[in-house]
């Protein structure tokens, strides 16, 4: 099944490859200088969609392709939400990238990054 957004799904995609990957050296200011970095990807795949308040399955023949795409972008969504309610939304990208819970969200990123890649 082809989506009526591509565009958004490939904003998707950027977000959880940079959610997935190593967090990587940060400025002096604890920034993370990579394009799309950390601020953009958590814009581009919780506030600039409403998957943080409505099911991903909503977003099926737009961004999503099936059931299963929108099973992993519920998992990492509910994710990085909780690293959010722990460090609040303006804090460093070092308090994210430390917080308990960014290994499972980079595990979690990984798996989705996967489900959403693969052939339809």
């Amino acid at each position: 099944m082809d989506v009526e957004w591509p565009g958004r799904r490939e904003d998707v995609l950027s977000a959880l490859r940079v959610l997935a990957a190593e967090p990587p050296v940060l400025d002096g200011a604890g920034r993370d200088t990579r394009w799309p970095d950390l601020t953009n990807a958590v814009h581009w795949l919780v506030d600039d969609t409403p998957w943080d308040m409505v099911d991903p399955a909503t977003s099926i023949g737009t961004i999503l392709r099936d059931g299963h795409e929108g099973d992993a972008i519920r998992e990492v969504v509910a994710a990085v939400v909780a690293v959010s309610d722990r460090q609040g939304p303006q804090s460093s990208d070092a308090a994210w990238f430390g917080d308990s819970g960014w290994s499972e969200v980079r595990r979690l990123a990984a798996q989705a990054l996967t489900c959403l890649k693969r052939e339809p």
